[in-house]
């Protein structure tokens, strides 16, 4: 009888679903590591990140995020993907944040390089998946890989708690995930250089004034209202024009060569003598990556590796 009721409720929701939207989108399955939870609504997916303490990428982040966005290929899938993604943090201090820095510290073994292969892996889709929107919801931390995947993604809007940065030169290493290149289209050179060689954090009203982000947001509820009324929107018009639109926009992305010169750069500079020593320093500082005064002053605490 349970069994029954459950597969009529099924199949309530599934005409639901379908009548509201037009079509049926499958929800994703659970992350495998539990870092990331999804709320489907019609055409529009939310994605919170819940990795404490921190929403560190690490390897159970990064493989989470590869596996959600592999289930957004339209060959992967039976129904179509949703329109709009929006990615958002359980943690209102931190939304993203930076690579395990563990897993960089040299030598580079074969389970360093394949994270990095991974890493890799998740900003392309986020560049070429051209059937889906993928909006960044920010009101915490994001630096390093987080604000690199941020500033790939299709739109960014802050709340009052964002701020966002680079941290990789302070750390003796450099963005090699594409970060540097898109947010140079995004702002200009001059400001990218400012904010990547300084290791500088910025906020979210000037994030916005520049064009870090779309958008801010005073409060995390006009925050949320905001975009979710943009994706709303989006949701409702044609699947082909979308496609049509990222894929007409895409020549704006940083050229393939270059971005895979900027992953062989990295490694590169990885592997200098100084470089074991600024990430052990650190971790310790930091205390593992935890929540400290490094962590929650990223990327102007910096500045003490080298006191």
């Amino acid at each position: 009888m349970i069994r029954a009721i459950t597969a009529l409720l099924s199949i309530w929701a599934l005409l639901i679903t379908t009548t509201a939207t037009g079509y049926y989108v499958a929800p994703p399955p659970p992350s495998k590591h539990g870092t990331l939870s999804f709320i489907p609504n019609g055409n529009i997916t939310r994605v919170t990140v819940n990795n404490p303490p921190i929403n560190l990428f690490n390897n159970n982040l990064l493989q989470d995020m590869l596996d959600f966005l592999q289930s957004l290929i339209p060959s992967n899938r039976t129904t179509p993907a949703p329109k709009v993604v929006i990615f958002d943090s359980s943690n209102p201090d931190f939304y993203m944040m930076h690579r395990d820095v563990q897993g960089i510290h040299p030598p580079l073994l074969p389970w360093k390089r394949q994270a990095i292969s991974t890493y890799i892996a998740i900003t392309r889709y986020l560049q070429n998946l051209t059937s889906t929107v993928f909006i960044g919801e920010c009101n915490g931390r994001a630096f390093g890989a987080g604000n690199e995947v941020l500033v790939q993604m299709d739109m960014r809007f802050a709340g009052p708690n964002a701020s966002v940065g680079f941290f990789e030169n302070g750390l003796g290493v450099f963005p090699g995930g594409g970060g540097q290149q898109f947010l140079a289209q995004l702002t200009n050179k001059a400001r990218a250089m400012e904010y990547v060689l300084g290791a500088k954090q910025i906020d979210g009203p000037t994030g916005a004034s520049i064009g870090w982000f779309n958008r801010y947001y005073d409060s995390a509820e006009a925050l949320r209202a905001g975009v979710d009324a943009l994706a709303m929107r989006i949701g409702q018009f044609p699947q082909g024009n979308l496609n049509a639109t990222k894929a007409g926009l895409r020549w704006m992305n940083p050229p393939m060569e270059v971005l895979e010169g900027d992953i062989a750069e990295f490694i590169v500079q990885d592997m200098k003598s100084d470089t074991p020593g600024l990430i052990d320093r650190f971790l310790e500082l930091s205390k593992n990556e935890t929540v400290t005064d490094i962590e929650l002053d990223t990327p102007e605490s910096m500045i003490e590796l080298y006191r």
